[in-house]
């Protein structure tokens, strides 16, 4: 394994376990002891996605497993996604999925049979 790969290792690590938290560039680089414009760089180069864009990406995996998951309200899956804003959540969620929290929940319920 060189280098790099334990870079990368380091920072989907750190990521995994910060989803919770507003997760900055600069605290993912300050956490890899690199700059955060050489991580940036690099990061895209290898994966072809900025890092932030990969960071906001897993948020919202993680919000999509907590939404088909539990009963828990979306502004509380919002804040525990790590987003400060219910609007902010909803705006990226419909960006990245094409439909709107409550949507997916709803087209959730009724692909499995429940009635909400």
């Amino acid at each position: 394994m060189s280098k790099e790969d334990d870079v990368f290792n380091s920072v989907f690590t750190y990521i995994e376990d910060n989803l919770t938290e507003k997760l900055t560039v600069e605290e993912i680089a300050k956490h890899v002891y690199l700059s955060p414009t050489y991580l940036q760089s690099v990061f895209k180069e290898h994966f072809g996605i900025p890092l932030a864009e990969y960071v906001r990406s897993q948020k919202l995996k993680r919000a999509m497993d907590l939404l088909y998951n539990t009963e828990r309200r979306i502004s509380d899956i919002a804040y525990d996604s790590g987003f400060e804003h219910e609007s902010s959540f909803i705006r990226s969620f419909k960006r990245e999925f094409g439909m709107t929290p409550g949507e997916a929940r709803r087209k959730k319920c009724h692909d499995s049979g429940k009635v909400s």
